[in-house]
């Protein structure tokens, strides 16, 4: 400790023994070690001078030379160990990726794989790993509660679907015998407004019925000749226009088969064709049937297609809670243009009316016979 601590007493005379010569320079005052560089290079000091009463000088010098080193080298093995470390760290994180990458990207596979018109589906959970094997287990629990519900769902449909068949049938059973007898001529009105509502229901139980079904592509694929169902449609829904000023204009009609039960196809057309009856009051509905797309343009006062798009959604939400009237509709709507990848299209100017749009992608045309 002496050889690092050292003190000597200045007083004007010679050098005392062991002092280097640039102490004997400094003023009174403390000097750290980077002060001291300006004095010396090979080692490191920290110099307190002190002035005594006599004029006399006592320097105390504290050599800290092996202090730096020392602090030196744990800074450069501190750093060492950081990027030790850090190495560690990082390969760890690597290892971690690699091990859970594969499994991982396999599971993401297998459920991308899942088909979800193929029922009965499952994710294999022969993983190595547990987490994985347990989340395989839950998607399975997930699938199997969706199914049941779905399954229910179908059920309920298809049964209520049936027991409105009967009904249906007697009403439209009853209509065909009143019509045998001799009735005034005030009840035709009311007997063809009955006859209409039975057969569009009939037309609705079938269209359910069908859309509860699976699309396993073993059923026979039914086709309808649009261009001569529209031309029916047209002249069912003349009835709606009595009393305007407006009225139903064929502009052009190409003979176009489309893969789909007329049924199905009736209610889609029937609703814009209704639904331009009703926002018509005078002027021409224009209706167009070429290269796989019709279109009929209404002479209504148009509207908002934002609110618009806005009333379609919330119909939508509330066509799943309660059934019947324009929900009903709106629901069978989207999901036939669903099921047959049909796409309808609704823009609106107030000047113009509204025109409805729908492509029939996989119609096919033929030379009209």
């Amino acid at each position: 400790m002496t050889d690092q601590i050292r003190g000597w007493r200045l007083s004007g005379g010679a050098l005392p023994a062991g002092m280097p010569p640039y102490f004997a320079q400094l003023r009174p005052g403390y000097y750290d070690e980077g002060q001291m560089d300006a004095f010396e290079t090979d080692r490191s000091h920290a110099v307190l001078v002190t002035r005594l009463d006599d004029g006399a000088r006592i320097v105390m010098a504290v050599d800290i030379t092996e202090l730096e080193d020392y602090q030196n080298m744990m800074g450069i093995v501190s750093g060492l160990i950081a990027a030790v470390s850090a190495l560690t760290i990082a390969l760890s994180i690597a290892w971690v990726y690699r091990s859970l990458r594969r499994p991982l990207g396999e599971l993401a596979q297998r459920m991308e794989e899942l088909d979800p018109e193929q029922p009965a589906q499952r994710l294999p959970t022969d993983f190595a790993l547990a987490e994985l094997h347990d989340i395989a287990a839950l998607v399975n629990g997930h699938l199997e509660r969706v199914e049941r519900f779905i399954e229910r769902e179908r059920s309920l449909l298809d049964q209520a679907s049936h027991e409105f068949r009967t009904p249906i049938a007697v009403i439209a059973g009853a209509v065909d015998v009143l019509k045998l007898y001799d009735l005034p001529p005030a009840a035709g009105a009311p007997l063809a407004r009955i006859q209409s509502t039975t057969d569009n229901l009939t037309e609705i139980m079938a269209a359910l019925l069908y859309l509860s079904r699976e699309n396993d592509g073993k059923a026979p694929l039914e086709t309808t000749r649009l261009d001569s169902l529209l031309l029916v449609l047209v002249d069912d829904h003349q009835h709606l226009l009595k009393g305007k000023h407006a009225h139903f204009v064929v502009e052009e009609l190409e003979a176009l088969w489309i893969d789909s039960p007329e049924a199905i196809a009736r209610i889609v057309v029937g609703n814009l064709l209704r639904n331009a009856a009703e926002n018509s009051y005078q002027g021409a509905i224009r209706i167009r049937l070429a290269r796989g797309r019709l279109s009929i343009q209404d002479s209504g006062e148009g509207f908002d297609t934002v609110a618009a798009a806005r009333r379609y959604t919330q119909g939508l939400r509330d066509s799943t809670k309660q059934g019947g009237g324009q929900g009903l509709g709106l629901f069978l709507t989207r999901r036939i243009c669903e099921r047959f990848g049909w796409t309808l299209k609704v823009s609106s100017n107030p000047s113009h009316g509204t025109l409805a749009e729908m492509t029939f992608p996989t119609g096919r045309q033929v030379q009209d016979v």
